[in-house]
């Protein structure tokens, strides 16, 4: 601390000094404060002026899009593609009435004559020599006249066109409409909240179309010779100052409607004078009370100073330089009850008890802090960007061998395999403030020689500018963890293999398991019928139950032979065309009678019958429904199961709902694993079946690229809903194709 100046000279010169050094700055203050409230100003009636100017960009963007969209629609209407000029006219007129923004819609013929107009057309007109016409003719796509006035009303309109193609993907002629701007004068106004705003909307030429106020310029005028015209011209879009006719500071916005051929812009225009009157009124009062205030400071400062300042802050002073010194012992020996300098004292002396607590404990755990460090089993070292080392912990000497302190000094980076030092510099340069961590392995030899895999947990630490001071890394040895790791890989893939071999041998054994029990079904069924001859005693009894359970049998297998191929990625969809609502009333009449069995009543809701069709395997289809089906019907007793269909976004979902005995979140899980009887868990295996169904119904619908989900609420019922992908929808488009 550099020596300190006498504390009782010149004090009114101090006072006075101190005055100025307040009220300079704050007449400074005042004057920035001026000068940015201006800037301000100017800034916000920029960022509304510009808002305006694209707000009148965008609204007229949106009708040009609107009437693309509406002419587009028209474009593939039969009355417009026909040669019926009634029905044309009649669609035109109807649409005209409908969409009273735009006006004049007619349709071009190849040979650019007007043959059908919602309005009036004694005889066909030619308006081949239309530049939306001449466009949409040779782009093949919708074009947009440049800004023009309108021959019978003279105000300004905009044309947009859209070609017909023929099959052959040539024109044969357009569909048009036009836009009126007569009501943009007074859009313009309503969107105008600057004190003196004024707006225009102009051509590439600089000829006016629109205005705010109407007088401001007449329609038809050009602003191209005007002040104004030599500020826009080769401005595309922004805001900038410019001096007017009448040498008034203006601001003017100006952004590009884009999709008008020849250009055109959207011109905001507010004078900046009446924004800026009350920032110099307040100004020049704000100067008045600061004046008068420093008068009375000095006054008061230079009758009071003498007594009550100088002596105290002179002794606080020389203990401030105790402190610094180290002597955290030192104090003010100040009463502490005069004032705020007695409240300064007093702040003193607890910052000097403070630090001198504060260092204690400081050193207390710097202490325990290296004796952990030097415990801990992790190696942990601290060093610089270049990767010398500041401080390195036992276990880190201990692993590659020397002592701590003669690890001090060494670059560590010497010690990784050549290999992968730029791996390492390149994470150690890239740290910043805010990515300061990373993490990296590598393999490094201890001091007995061995390789061993080790991780590192590096931090970097940084000063007040962002440069790195010093690094700080934890390492741990993963050696071991990496040899249990690559143990359960292989475990895993010998697991895979054996499922998949399971899955091959199960989807081949297809015909062998299957070709015995039609055997025996097929026997069993011509014994019960007689063809055989008529069966003794309770043997007809007997062969049927042999053909009941050999079919229940042959179901099991099925359902386990077709999970078994779609493992092994046998499973192939032969796919078709499926109108849902044919195999739904197939599906309802096969569970019809188990649902009478258990006094269940089914409700059909799947309306729309040509909505409902999909491109798909059918069997598979039909598989899914069938399990979804009689597995409501069995869970369900004296209730209802509904079948019903909705399309959302292009994709098909069914959903069969049922009031039976419904599941917990636990119970859908088991219910969709294989084998996974719900009942079993909490039934006593009330009810009959496999386990298969749902996995069996779910694996289906991935293999369709759909998706099974189930909601269910224990003693409310169940609702298992099927979707399909957008994709697999036949559209009507596509029916009439096929």
């Amino acid at each position: 601390m550099g020596p300190r100046p006498p504390a009782r000279k010149t004090i009114g010169a101090r006072i006075f000094l101190l005055i100025l050094v307040v009220v300079v700055p704050l007449a400074g203050f005042q004057f920035y404060s001026a000068s940015e409230e201006k800037i301000h100003r100017t800034k916000e009636a920029s960022r509304v002026l510009e808002h305006s100017t694209v707000e009148a960009v965008s609204k007229i963007s949106d009708l040009i899009s609107s009437s693309e969209e509406l002419l587009a629609g028209l474009a593939v209407t039969d009355a417009v593609l026909g040669r019926n000029v009634f029905s044309c006219t009649r669609v035109l007129r109807q649409v005209a009435a409908k969409f009273k923004k735009y006006t004049n819609f007619s349709v071009v013929n190849a040979d650019k004559f007007i043959v059908c107009s919602s309005g009036s057309l004694p005889q066909p007109k030619f308006i081949g020599q239309s530049s939306n016409i001449q466009e949409a003719f040779k782009t093949k796509s919708f074009a947009v006249s440049p800004f023009k006035f309108g021959v019978l009303t003279g105000k300004p309109v905009l044309v947009f066109s859209m070609p017909l193609l023929d099959g052959d993907g040539e024109v044969a002629g357009t569909v048009n409409n036009g836009l009126s701007l007569t009501w943009l004068g007074k859009y313009l106004s309503a969107i105008s909240t600057v004190v003196g705003q004024r707006m225009l909307v102009i051509d590439g030429k600089g000829t006016v179309m629109a205005s705010h106020p109407e007088n401001l310029y007449q329609l038809g005028s050009s602003v191209a010779k005007t002040h104004l015209g030599t500020v826009l011209q080769g401005r595309a879009a922004g805001t900038v100052h410019y001096t007017d006719e009448q040498g008034e500071d203006m601001l003017v916005s100006v952004s590009s409607i884009s999709r008008i051929p020849g250009g055109a812009q959207v011109v905001a225009i507010a004078p900046l004078k009446p924004m800026m009157l009350d920032v110099l009124s307040n100004l020049y009062t704000h100067l008045a009370l600061i004046t008068v205030a420093a008068a009375v400071s000095l006054i008061l400062g230079w009758l009071s100073a003498r007594v009550m300042l100088l002596n105290p802050i002179a002794n606080l002073t020389a203990l401030a330089g105790r402190i610094e010194k180290g002597d955290l012992r030192a104090r003010s020996e100040q009463s502490y009850v005069t004032g705020e300098l007695g409240t300064l004292a007093w702040a003193y002396d607890q910052m000097a008890a403070s630090l001198e607590s504060r260092t204690d404990a400081l050193q207390l755990s710097e202490k325990h802090y290296r004796e952990l460090v030097e415990s801990e089993e992790q190696l942990i070292h601290r060093f610089y960007p270049d990767t010398t080392e500041v401080f390195v912990n036992q276990a880190l000497a201990n692993f590659y061998g020397n002592e701590t302190k003669d690890w001090v000094g060494k670059r560590w980076i010497d010690f990784i395999n050549a290999d992968e030092r730029h791996v390492v510099e390149n994470f150690l340069s890239s740290r910043t403030p805010d990515n300061p961590s990373y993490i990296h392995e590598h393999m490094a030899k201890n001091a007995a020689g061995e390789e061993r895999w080790l991780r590192w947990n590096n931090i970097a630490f940084f000063d007040d500018d962002g440069v790195i001071t010093h690094f700080q890394a934890v390492g741990l040895d993963l050696t071991d963890r990496k040899k249990v790791e690559r143990s359960l890989e292989l475990a895993m893939m010998e697991a895979r293999a054996a499922n998949l071999a399971k899955s091959n041998f199960m989807a081949n054994m297809s015909h062998e398991l299957r070709t015995p029990l039609n055997s025996i079904i097929g026997f069993s069924e011509m014994m019960s019928s007689g063809v055989m001859g008529e069966l003794p005693g309770k043997c007809g009894e007997y062969t049927s139950f042999i053909t009941s359970s050999g079919h229940h049998l042959l179901n099991i297998i099925n359902d386990i032979l077709d999970l078994s191929k779609i493992e092994a990625g046998m499973l192939q969809l032969d796919e078709s065309t499926v109108y849902l609502r044919n195999e739904v009333e197939e599906v309802m009449a096969m569970v019809q009678a188990q649902a009478q069995k258990e006094n269940n009543t089914l409700i059909d809701k799947l309306d729309d019958a040509n909505a409902f069709v999909l491109r798909a395997d059918r069997m598979r289809i039909k598989q899914v429904l069938l399990n979804l089906l009689s597995n409501a019907v069995k869970f369900t007793h004296e209730g209802t199961i509904t079948l019903s269909g909705e399309i959302i976004d292009g994709k098909i979902s069914l959903k069969v709902s049922d009031t039976g005995i419904g599941m917990t979140e636990k119970d859908i899980k088991v219910a969709l694993s294989p084998f996974g009887q719900v009942d079993g868990q909490h039934l006593n295996k009330r009810y009959e079946g496999t386990g298969l169904g749902l996995p069996l119904a779910e694996q289906l619908m991935d293999l369709h690229d759909g998706t099974l989900n189930i909601e269910s609420m224990p003693g409310q019922g169940t609702t298992v809903i099927m979707t399909f992908p957008a994709e697999r929808t036949v559209t009507g488009e596509d029916q009439l194709a096929e």
